[in-house]
């Protein structure tokens, strides 16, 4: 049975959708989300977080997108044509913005012009890389970037290299479209509440609730492209609290983020449950501990240290790159196991460090979301029970404290995750300070790994859980953003 809170929130939306009853089946579904997390901005260029990006690919459509298959297909653009470098796409002349406005060529020059500014400081600017002038753009040495309108229906890309995730990259919400005329106007607000959103997706949004958080996401009547929202609406919530899994035992959410150690007890409650392979866990060792100490921290930090202590969706790492990222690299870098040898490595090099001890303030920092702590606690174990260093844990609450770990070991050790937040190898490697075009891999993981400065522990997926009633979750597609304009829920 269904809470008062929800019954509220139902009686809202009806009241809400009223005036809509022409356009919209206001007796279709409503899904309830519940998020691990509340969202700082839903501009597509500044999108960040795992929340963020996904709610603006559930209101922005770019010129290309995913169907329900997972097959690329178009979005606002209707056709395309390439020669040699140069991608000319023809706009479909339905699509429209919130507003009614028709969307033209130059909202998408103007968005990646914004993307490619270093004012904006996108966190994913790197996959529009490909675009000819791009780096030359953002650092500021060039206005020409290879981007333009020759009308309102026709957009012409040049590239710098040839990119054969482009038009994959295409369906992110670092290009999605921007009207100019509606950003100026936002005067710096864009994109930070709903009177500074002009979306022109399968939904628009109508609520977003900041003293109580809540977002409302109603199907678009403006959207006149080949998806839309088979729901009339999705309501998405937060609350710090209670658990995500406790809110859908309630009946308080159809579909939320969830931890591994949930999974158990969902499934057995009829609870499906979605997950995507995208996260690795690192350990870091700065060079302020001389190399051959690293390296016997390695060997010993292998699976066969902690393996026993993963949960669901989990698995002893053998790679940087994490395995939706489909990077074939096998183990190439990864020391193995072996005791003998890093005790040697160890004894032979303590004896040159001052009193011939570690450092006195010396102190592993991690992350702990539930899953570390354990993988954190057997390493460190092990290494005192073998080597005699005795090292000091403490834990930090957000993994951004410590990602920039992987490009300047500031503390002697660290231990975080790594999410791939699409399957573009060139971002990816770009957390490791790695300007990646192309090349060979293996010699690429090979080259990180060699100091011993970065050590790939295991990989975790990121779970969603969701009722029985709801049917076409299609997590994985367009890089792990679940799109939920295909999502149909089947009322009791």
């Amino acid at each position: 049975m269904k809470s008062i809170i929800k019954i509220i929130s139902l009686i809202l939306a009806i009241i809400l959708l009223l005036p809509l009853t022409a356009c919209d089946d206001t007796n279709d579904a409503y899904i309830y989300f519940q998020l691990d997390e509340v969202p700082r901005t839903l501009d597509p260029q500044t999108a960040k977080t795992n929340v963020e990006l996904m709610l603006s690919q559930n209101l922005y459509e770019g010129l290309m997108r995913f169907d329900s298959d997972g097959k690329l297909v178009y979005g606002v653009a209707e056709s395309y044509e390439k020669q040699g470098l140069t991608y000319t796409f023809k706009l479909n002349k339905k699509a429209e913005w919130k507003n009614g406005e028709k969307i033209t060529a130059n909202d998408f020059v103007f968005a990646f012009n914004r993307a490619l500014s270093a004012d904006t400081e996108a966190p994913y600017s790197s996959l529009l890389f490909s675009i000819k002038n791009a780096k030359e753009f953002l650092s500021g040495k060039s206005t020409d970037l290879g981007i333009k309108a020759i009308d309102d229906q026709t957009l012409k890309i040049e590239l710098e290299y040839d990119d054969k995730s482009f038009l994959e990259i295409l369906t992110y919400p670092i290009s999605m479209p921007c009207n100019q005329q509606f950003f100026t106007e936002c005067k710096g607000k864009y994109g930070l509440d709903t009177d500074f959103i002009l979306s022109n997706g399968s939904y628009r949004l109508t609520k977003w609730g900041k003293d109580i958080f809540g977002i409302r996401l109603y199907r678009s009547k403006y959207y006149n492209g080949d998806f839309t929202a088979k729901n009339a609406a999705v309501f998405v919530s937060f609350d710090e609290n209670l658990a995500a899994a406790e809110v859908l035992k309630n009946g308080d959410a159809d579909i939320a983020f969830i931890s591994s150690s949930d999974v158990t007890d969902l499934k057995n409650q009829q609870f499906k449950t979605a997950e995507i392979h995208n996260t690795v866990w690192f350990l870091t060792l700065s060079n302020n501990l001389p190399q051959p100490i690293r390296k016997a921290f390695t060997i010993l930090s292998s699976g066969e240290v902690f393996g026993n202590n993963l949960g669901y969706g989990s698995s002893v790492a053998n790679s940087i790159f994490p395995p939706d990222l489909n990077v074939k690299t096998a183990a190439t870098g990864t020391l193995p196991y072996n005791l003998d040898a890093a005790k040697q490595l160890y004894s032979e090099a303590i004896v040159n460090m001052e009193n011939k001890k570690l450092p006195a303030d010396i102190k592993l920092y991690y992350y702990d979301n539930g899953f570390s702590k354990n993988m954190v606690t057997s390493i460190v174990g092990h290494w005192q029970n073998n080597l005699g260093a005795y090292i000091n844990i403490e834990s930090v609450s957000s993994p951004a404290l410590l990602t920039d770990q992987l490009k300047n070991q500031t503390y002697y050790m660290s231990v975080f995750p790594i999410t791939a937040q699409n399957p573009s190898v060139t971002e990816y490697l770009s957390s490791f300070g790695i300007d990646y075009t192309n090349g060979d891999l293996n010699a690429v993981q090979l080259d990180i790994l060699s100091q011993n400065n970065i050590v790939p522990l295991a990989y975790e997926s990121q779970i969603i859980a969701f009722d029985n009633l709801l049917e076409n979750v299609n997590y994985k597609h367009g890089g792990g953003a679940l799109d939920f304009a295909f999502v149909v829920k089947n009322e009791d």
